[in-house]
């Protein structure tokens, strides 16, 4: 197939000119433009296509800085007011403009916004804005006005302001990320004024970030509601999820949507709970009666290994886990204050315990035992290959995990998820819940069976990780400090960054700081050799002068 046919097959196959998917012509224009013009396709077939469907229903394509914050933080409102999907939006760079009109150019589209209309007609600086305000009721009067005297005046005066400060306002200082001139933002950008441009960002997404933080926290009560001291049995029996509650831990999956489980499967009990969940697992136990032959701990986190003791005693099964893994429960170090207080201080290991191998018995078959370091140094996964069944841990935890514990090492996470997604898995049950699966044998469950395919999943988180790497690297090779480094890693451009935003500052402050995307942070540059997590006692410098930049692997 020729270069020609092949991109206009994918806009006929991205439904351009129909909706048979609920996506209108904007949207498969923007996919199909953006993935082509960043893939293989040179631009002299693109420029064809372009004008084979010149004719058709076309959008307002708005070429904006995607290296300037207040130009993000405009364009998310802009799609959030653009229903109908009237506007596609494109960062700028010299392959997109070539592509859209051979009038653009780089140099232009940078000092300002450029909008090319449905009839072709070029809109640029404040009469781009003022022809989008006009599309939508509800900034159609700000459009009208500022076609008139004064207000047009006024406008623009202020819009070349920010334009002609574009690079001193860029979220990219130093270089932490890929832009259209990444010379002049080292040159010209300070942190002074980055700072303002992030901060600006932020309170111009302000209320998107206040009402996705209430969407979510609605959607949290509702799953922790339908969890309460429920049990979900699966495999005709084979695999139980017991969902564990407690006064102070029940704030968790209430602010932050992590809900606690033990598994039973197969005869094994995996990952306990804490010494505050106790109750909520004995009385499971008690209505359940099940039959335990051993007991499993993925890691020595405090929500995993509290009651292994207990349970150990309550059903006569021996408890195993990781050598390292007993090395951090014996003794257990001295949790913060703010952990122990919410979930609960585990007690020293009891002997005797046993130690995992490669693998370990069921009741009618065995799991294999994968060693998983990077959420923490001893964490292992089972994987039962019959079943095609991986018990994540907390190996996995969402695709888009941004506030790690301190003792998360992202360099050795990455080497695990490769090593994961190597196994053949159709259902991955995580450490605190989740269940990601396209089985029909696995009944839907709101909020806790996601219908993904696992190892769609764990590419995704795969790609990510991989992406903040380059950033952080880049940012460290930059002398950025740290706190920087984490701006430019959310950037308010990314609907990710301000819709987790109130959860992830809420969950900084409510653990002191000891869960944040600082962390996240830190986690590509864990420098100390010693595995045992004596993050616990002793908290990194929060110095803004930056570590030694981490080598990439």
């Amino acid at each position: 197939m020729s270069l020609i046919n092949k991109l206009a097959t994918d806009l006929s196959e991205a439904d351009c000119f129909d909706d048979r998917d609920g996506r209108p012509w904007s949207t498969a224009y923007e996919h199909v433009i953006s993935k082509r013009m960043m893939s293989e396709h040179p631009l002299a077939a693109i420029a064809e296509v372009r004008d084979t469907y010149q004719a058709a229903s076309a959008p307002y394509r708005v070429l904006y800085d995607g290296q300037c914050e207040i130009c993000q933080a405009c364009v998310s409102w802009l799609k959030t007011l653009d229903r109908d999907k009237q506007t596609v939006c494109l960062t700028i760079s010299e392959e997109i403009l070539s592509a859209l009109d051979s009038r653009l150019s780089l140099d232009s589209c940078l000092k300002q916004l450029h909008v090319v209309t449905p009839e072709n007609e070029i809109l640029v600086g404040w009469d781009a804005v003022a022809c989008l305000a006009r599309l939508f009721p509800s900034t159609r009067v700000i459009g009208s006005l500022g076609q008139w005297f004064p207000f047009r005046n006024v406008a623009r005066s202020l819009y070349g302001y920010v334009a002609r400060n574009r690079y001193f306002l860029s979220k990219c200082r130093g270089g932490a990320c890929v832009v259209a001139k990444p010379e002049a933002v080292r040159r010209q950008a300070r942190l002074a004024t980055f700072w303002s441009c992030y901060t600006l960002g932020f309170f111009i997404r302000l209320p998107l970030v206040l009402w996705a933080g209430v969407k979510a926290g609605a959607q949290r009560a509702s799953v922790f509601v339908q969890t309460y001291h429920k049990r979900i049995d699966l495999l005709s029996g084979k695999l139980t999820i017991l969902f564990l509650n407690g006064v102070l831990p029940n704030s968790v999956p209430l602010l932050f949507g992590e809900l606690f489980t033990t598994l039973l499967y197969d005869g094994i009990a995996i990952d306990p709970g804490s010494p505050k969940m106790r109750r909520s697992l004995e009385r499971h136990l008690l209505r359940v009666k099940p039959e335990i032959i051993k007991i499993v701990a993925t890691h020595a986190h405090e929500e995993h290994v509290g009651n292994l003791n207990w349970l150990s005693d309550f059903s006569r099964a021996p408890v195993y886990v990781s050598e390292m893994t007993g090395g951090f429960l014996t003794p257990f170090k001295t949790l913060p204050w703010v952990r122990a207080l919410i979930i609960g201080q585990p007690p020293d290991l009891k002997q005797p315990y046993r130690l995992l191998g490669d693998t370990v018995e069921t009741k009618s078959g065995q799991l294999r035992v994968i060693r998983t370091p990077g959420h923490s140094e001893d964490h292992v996964a089972l994987y039962d290959a019959g079943e095609k069944l991986l018990f994540a841990g907390d190996a996995f935890m969402g695709s888009y995990f941004a506030t790690p514990n301190p003792d998360v090492d992202s360099h050795k996470w990455l080497v695990s998820l490769e090593r994961l997604l190597a196994l053949d898995i159709e259902i991955m049950v995580e450490g605190h819940g989740h269940i990601y699966t396209l089985r029909a044998d696995i009944p839907d469950f709101a909020g806790v069976v996601i219908r993904q395919d696992p190892k769609t999943a764990i590419r995704e988180k795969l790609t990510y990780l991989r992406w903040l790497r380059e950033q952080i690297v880049a940012g460290f090779e930059d002398r950025l400090p740290v706190r920087v480094i984490e701006a430019t890693c959310f950037p308010w451009g990314n609907r990710s960054s301000w819709e987790t935003c109130a959860s992830d500052e809420c969950i900084r402050l409510l653990s002191l700081g000891h869960f944040s995307r600082t962390e996240l942070v830190r986690s590509f540059v864990r420098t100390n050799s010693d595995a045992l997590p004596t993050v616990y006692e002793v908290r990194l410098s929060r110095s803004e002068e930056p570590p030694q930049p981490p080598v990439a692997s």
